[in-house]
């Protein structure tokens, strides 16, 4: 998040590390997943892999609007100010970005880790998991995690 990146250059910067991140890492966060759940883990890539499209456009989503929002919320706390931000401004603006964040991530893990654990399509998923009632389901978790994440 930068305030010298618009906010197209930022989101482009963010979307870029995300899927970047969930391309290393999909593996630990399939183990860690399973792990949670009490599944056992593969070692087959069709299936550590599963549900990474989902997550790619979750990361990439998050980050991108980490940086964008983030930036934004920099910009306009300095107000044209030639000036570093405050520790507490720092973190309110981060916090603030996480949290919006979390609007894009919740669903977007739903459906990530319910393909990881029952398989099947992502058009099929959505289907199943598309309820007001569970779509935003660990929501507060999730804002939690991305304003804290975020802010640091």
């Amino acid at each position: 998040m930068s305030t010298k990146l618009n906010e197209t250059q930022n989101a482009t910067v963010g979307m870029m590390v995300g899927v970047i991140e969930v391309l290393c890492l999909q593996p630990f966060n399939y183990a860690k997943n399973m792990t949670q759940q009490g599944q056992p883990i593969s070692l087959d890539p069709r299936k550590m892999y599963r549900g990474v499209g989902a997550n790619c456009v979750n990361m990439g989503s998050c980050t991108m609007i980490q940086f964008s929002v983030g930036g934004t919320f920099k910009k306009a706390v300095l107000a044209g100010e030639n000036r570093q931000l405050k520790m507490h401004e720092e973190m309110g603006t981060g916090i603030g970005a996480g949290v919006i964040s979390a609007l894009a991530a919740t669903p977007l893990e739903l459906i990530m880790i319910q393909q990881q654990r029952k398989g099947g399509g992502t058009l099929g998923t959505i289907k199943n998991i598309a309820t007001p009632d569970n779509i935003m389901r660990g929501f507060t978790g999730a804002a939690v995690r991305e304003g804290l994440w975020t802010c640091g």
